[in-house]
């Protein structure tokens, strides 16, 4: 089981590094005070400079029917280049799964930060916008309707 202690939205403390999560090379996304805190485990190829690139990030939930998922998440390092980062997770790596009532709306400021963290503490922040989708992956930019 994974622990996690806040402070409002930052992350305090976590067994995470320690888990069987991060030993098997799983990211983990954890949800507190609007802020999605993206957990990433040491040196297992996931790219945290390119993490560090999103300007802002899309979190999309939608079915996942590639991988025979109903429920998943997309989270998309907006980097207004042609090509983002993009990590796809399923519920089992996240502590909560952000509820309809939590969407963004177009035309209105972001109501969330993203956060990615390694072992040795934050290491890039932005604002993020989360939608849903019907179906991923969706890989498609923030639309201001």
């Amino acid at each position: 089981m994974i622990t996690i202690q806040n402070d409002g939205p930052e992350l305090v403390e976590t067994n995470y590094w320690e888990s069987e999560y991060a030993r098997n090379g799983y990211v983990y996304l954890t949800i507190n005070a609007g802020c999605f805190r993206l957990l990433v485990p040491d040196g297992k190829g996931i790219p945290v400079e390119d993490l560090k690139t999103g300007q802002v990030v899309l979190v999309t939930r939608g079915p996942w029917p590639e991988m025979g998922r109903h429920d998943a998440l997309e989270l998309l390092f907006e980097d207004y280049s042609d090509n983002p980062f993009c990590l796809h997770i399923v519920p089992e790596q996240v502590d909560r799964m952000p509820l309809d009532s939590d969407r963004d709306r177009p035309g209105q400021p972001p109501k969330w930060t993203f956060a990615v963290y390694t072992r040795g503490g934050k290491v890039h922040e932005a604002p993020a916008r989360y939608r849903k989708a019907k179906k991923l992956p969706y890989m498609k930019e923030w639309r201001e309707r």
